[in-house]
């Protein structure tokens, strides 16, 4: 079982890490409803004062293979796949009329999960992030 597997709520707490090392903590959700083919998942992160959000549309390919389409008001619009196996989502997108892509594995193990990703601009680092996602009762 992965992410996306079943219609959940999860809490997460994150660190985004910057080229220079600086972190900044968020905390966040994200709302998972699965109709049929098509996945929605609503989230958002807070940084202090400031929201962070995306709200994917994803579609199911295959049972190994998943498209999305995420709209995040701070980036644009986020194209890409989700690669399953098993427990683990490899992600890999692209930001439209960007020059910035990315990528984000993330690893379910029961009630957690834990993600780690990274976003460029050409080949130069933005940040990185992790976080750990804990499904709600």
């Amino acid at each position: 079982m992965h992410l996306l597997s079943e219609t959940a709520v999860w809490n997460t707490t994150s660190e985004f890490v910057m080229p220079d090392g600086m972190i900044t903590k968020a905390l966040g959700k994200s709302s998972i409803e699965i109709s049929g083919d098509v996945i929605l998942n609503k989230s958002w992160a807070k940084f202090g004062d400031v929201l962070r959000e995306n709200d994917y549309r994803i579609t199911v390919i295959s049972p190994f293979e998943y498209r999305f389409e995420s709209i995040n008001p701070a980036l644009g619009i986020q194209r890409g796949v989700f690669s399953i196996d098993r427990n683990v989502i490899y992600s890999r997108f692209r930001i439209e009329q960007t020059e910035m892509s990315g990528f984000e594995i993330i690893i379910r193990n029961g009630k957690e999960c834990n993600t780690f990703g990274a976003l460029y601009e050409k080949e130069k680092l933005i940040n990185t992030w992790r976080a750990l996602m804990k499904k709600e009762p």
